[in-house]
C-alpha cells in the first residue's frame, strides 16, 4: 500500500505541494493526472526518498518512506527523466540494480533476460547505455522498476518517449502487475492513458488535488463524457480562483 498524508513541500515562499493526501490499495492503479509543473514529480520524489517533505508523511506498506528507502525491495521506481550510468551496458545496469536490491544473482539474470526480450532490448542489451535512444532508456528504467518484483510500483510518466506499440505494452503490463496485487501509483499528463487503465484518478493542479474518484465517477460528477473535458473544466475552475 502507498499512502501520503497532508504532504507539503515549500521552496521559500513557493508551495509546491499544499497538503496532499491519497491512498493506493494493493491491486489498484491510482493515476495522478496533472499538467507539467502541477506537483506530480515532487510528490513522487518525496515518496521515493529523493526529496524531504516540509510537512506530512509518506508511507509504503505502513512504514515511513525513510525506513523503506533503506530497504528498497518494497517498491519499484521509474523516474520521468532517465539518469543512467552510460558506460554500463543494459545487462550490467539491471544486474547491478538487482544486486543492490538484494535479489539473487540467478534470479536477476533470468528476469533481466526475460524483460529484455519483452521490451525488445535484446539486440542492444550488451551495448553501452550511451548508445540507447530515449525510448530504449525508458524501457530499461521500466525493467529496473520490475527487476525485484516489488509489491508497490511508483511510475513517473512511464510512457514518455515511447511509440504507440510500447505505450500499449506498458499499459498492459501495469494492469498485469495490479492483477497480481501490487499497489501502483502512476503520474501522467495524458488523459487517454488515464482512461485506459486507472482504477482511481486524482487531478492535481498547483500542488493541490482538485478532483478525485473513478473515471466514471468523474464523468458523472462533472457531466462530461471524456476525462479530457473533466480535466479542462476542473483545472480552469481551480485557476479562476487564484
Amino acid at each position: 500500500m502507498i499512502e501520503v498524508k497532508n504532504l507539503r513541500k515549500k521552496y521559500g515562499d513557493f508551495e509546491a505541494l499544499k497538503g496532499v493526501s491519497l491512498k493506493v490499495q494493493p491491486g489498484e492503479i491510482f493515476v495522478l493526472l496533472g499538467s507539467n509543473g502541477a506537483g506530480k514529480t515532487t510528490l513522487i520524489k518525496i515518496l521515493t526518498g529523493l526529496l524531504k517533505a516540509t510537512e506530512g508523511v509518506g508511507l509504503i506498506d505502513g512504514e515511513s518512506v525513510w525506513k523503506v528507502v533503506r530497504g528498497r525491495e518494497r517498491f519499484g521506481y521509474m523516474p520521468e527523466h532517465p539518469h543512467l550510468y552510460n558506460r554500463l551496458t543494459g545487462r550490467e545496469f539491471l544486474e547491478t540494480m538487482g544486486s543492490l536490491k538484494e535479489v539473487r544473482t540467478s534470479v536477476v539474470k533470468s528476469r533481466s533476460k526475460k524483460l529484455a526480450m519483452e521490451l525488445e532490448l535484446s539486440r542492444v542489451f550488451n551495448s553501452e547505455i550511451s548508445s540507447y535512444s530515449k525510448g530504449m532508456k525508458q524501457k530499461l528504467l521500466f525493467a529496473n522498476a520490475l527487476i525485484n518484483d516489488p509489491p508497490n510500483l511508483i511510475l513517473d510518466e512511464p510512457t514518455s518517449g515511447l511509440d504507440p506499440r510500447f505505450t500499449r505494452y506498458i499499459k498492459m503490463r501495469i494492469r498485469e502487475e495490479a492483477v497480481k496485487g501490487k499497489a501502483i501509483l502512476m503520474s501522467t499528463h495524458i488523459t487517454s492513458i488515464t482512461e485506459d487503465i486507472a482504477d482511481k484518478v486524482a487531478i492535481i493542479e498547483e500542488g493541490d488535488i482538485v478532483a478525485h474518484g473513478t473515471v466514471g465517477g468523474l464523468y458523472e460528477r462533472y457531466g462530461c463524457d471524456s476525462l479530457e473535458d473533466v480535466f479542462v473544466e476542473v483545472v480552469n475552475h481551480a485557476r479562476s480562483r487564484t
